[in-house]
């Protein structure tokens, strides 16, 4: 049935009022930790770094850069593949492997090709920094890639979850010009109010208007149809001041993508290192304050001039002053015995409270890694540096990129843009064949360091089977080679394209076989020759009569 305009705008407010709390504690972590951000209670009309200018310590902000940047380093970085599509665990033809990694290389291109990773890049500062990222995919029909994707601001969405603790619900608010609604939405759609601006050439691309989009679970949904009115998710945007419905319809997956960097008890917010270093975070700034001055008193010293003292004391470099020293008026300084170096002390500790929170020594030691170190190497250094770090590096996994992938394999598979799927990996359901989703494989750098633990295991016990097979051949017979090298290939990274598939690999074989049968026919014929060269008369006869010919 058709969304009731009445329920959006009730549902939105309540949201709205929860976040109240949140947003309060957000606008003040901005103003010291993320300035450029600051605008979640405190919005600015027109951009101002008079917030920048506060700041007079950038610890804070400093090391939440590095800690968004060390995210998308270990998760998704742009130089390297960093997933891989497998079939499900029951699929395991050649052919399934190669299709899914064909597809991999398509998304990976597309990625690259759109605005994924500037905005990703702006969710993750929003999530180290704010504790909730917020990143929204759709689809697009003006870029090459198909896909386009925006960073939420923060204090801009309202969210809940479901049942399961995940984020399904987000009401969003975003400020539209009259011609940005219209283009988006229909003039006819639009209040008068609206169409007013929109006719106004003042006012047309300036004055700005709040449109809500509303993405939730369609609970009264007939799960048989697919159409927009039957899907899984709603999706309406509206104007709430109005109670004007733009427009209706639905997803199939939620396009909005929730990641917290930790929990906030119940709350469906987050909780982040900012958090724990804003308090450290407004000392900085306030011992800044206080060493600048004894800094400049220690530069341009407080100065006591005698009364009795005639003429102009000089405080320029190389000017003089002329003094009386029978008189006692020599200028002298006063009230500069502040140490500065209790405060670089104090300084020193309180910043290293904030590195330790957002793990700016972590992304920092594992940058300056050598790179002339081996795999395994790599994945123990970072495996006994990730263990602090892997909580949060699993939840963005499972609630962000994850979820990304599949929705972006949907997209990609209703524009056509991947082959066509062997069979092996259609199924049927009510609404007919489909191609399954894939299993999402996390492989960036320190991923594939870390899966690659598994091909050592496997040369460790093949090392060991080595002084075995002197005793018994028969122990080679242990190792699966076949599934064990190409388990190790897909460990390294290594396309499927690269490796033979199991046809390739026993007509191979076969072809070898065949080819040494031939060599040992056409030997042992020339044995027969030449030893049927050596023998006698009678003994040709003899043999030929044993093998029921005649002699010639």
């Amino acid at each position: 049935m058709p969304a009731d305009i009445n329920t959006l705008v009730e549902r939105h407010n309540a949201l709205k009022s929860d976040r109240a709390t949140y947003d309060a504690l957000c606008q003040e972590l901005g103003d010291v930790i993320a300035p450029r951000k600051a605008e979640i209670t405190d919005k600015q009309q027109h951009p101002s770094n008079a917030k920048e200018k506060r700041a007079r310590n950038s610890t804070a902000a400093t090391c939440n850069m590095t800690l968004a940047q060390g995210c998308m380093a270990y998760a998704v970085p742009f130089s390297e593949q960093w997933f891989a599509c497998e079939p499900p665990a029951d699929v395991t033809d050649d052919a399934s492997f190669q299709w899914y990694a064909k597809c991999s290389e398509i998304i990976l291109a597309g990625l690259a090709s759109s605005n994924f990773y500037t905005e990703i890049h702006e969710a993750c500062l929003d999530r180290s920094g704010f504790s909730t990222g917020n990143l929204y995919c759709e689809e697009s029909i003006m870029s090459l890639s198909g896909l386009v994707f925006d960073a939420v601001p923060v204090g801009s969405y309202s969210i809940a979850e479901n049942a399961e603790k995940v984020v399904d619900t987000v009401f969003r608010e975003r400020e539209m010009t009259a011609v940005q609604l219209a283009q988006e939405f229909g003039e006819n759609a639009l209040p008068e109010k609206v169409k007013k601006a929109l006719s106004d050439n003042s006012q047309r691309n300036t004055q700005k208007f709040t449109a809500i989009h509303g993405v939730y679970p369609r609970e009264d949904r007939n799960s048989m149809k697919i159409d927009a009115g039957n899907m899984a998710f709603a999706s309406c945007w509206f104007m709430a001041g109005d109670k004007a419905l733009l427009r209706e319809g639905g997803y199939e997956t939620n396009p909005y993508l929730v990641s917290r960097y930790l929990k906030w008890g119940a709350s469906p917010y987050g909780w982040c290192p900012g958090w724990h270093a804003l308090d450290p975070a407004k000392y900085l700034n306030r011992l800044e304050f206080l060493m600048d001055g004894v800094a400049e008193v220690q530069l341009y010293p407080r100065m006591l001039i005698p009364s009795t003292l005639d003429g102009v004391v000089g405080m320029g470099p190389g000017e003089v002053t002329i003094y009386n020293p029978f008189q006692q008026a020599m200028p002298s300084t006063w009230g500069t015995e502040g140490r500065i170096e209790a405060g670089l002390e104090r300084l020193e500790r309180r910043e290293q409270e904030i590195k330790d929170a957002y793990h700016y020594d972590l992304f920092r030691m594992f940058s300056q890694i050598d790179k002339q170190m081996t795999a395994r190497e790599v994945a123990e250094r970072a495996t006994e540096k990730l263990v602090l770090f892997s909580p949060t590096f699993l939840r963005m996994q499972q609630e962000w990129l994850e979820p990304l992938l599949q929705r972006v394999f949907r997209i990609y598979m209703r524009q056509r843009r991947f082959p066509n799927p062997p069979d092996s990996v259609i199924a049927m359901d009510g609404k007919g064949p489909h191609v399954r989703p894939p299993r999402i494989q996390f492989t960036s750098r320190v991923a594939l360091a870390i899966r690659s633990l598994q091909s050592a295991g496997f040369m460790n016990l093949l090392e060991a089977l080595q002084p075995m097979l002197a005793i018994d051949p028969s122990v080679r017979h242990v190792v699966n080679i076949l599934p064990a090298s190409k388990g190790m290939g897909r460990n390294f990274g290594v396309p499927e394209e690269w490796m033979a598939s199991e046809e390739q690999y026993s007509a191979k074989v076969q072809a070898e076989q065949e080819a040494i049968r031939q060599q040992q026919g056409a030997e042992n014929a020339a044995n027969l020759i030449n030893a049927g060269s050596k023998l006698k008369p009678e003994q040709v006869q003899g043999v030929m009569k044993a093998m029921g010919g005649k002699a010639a």
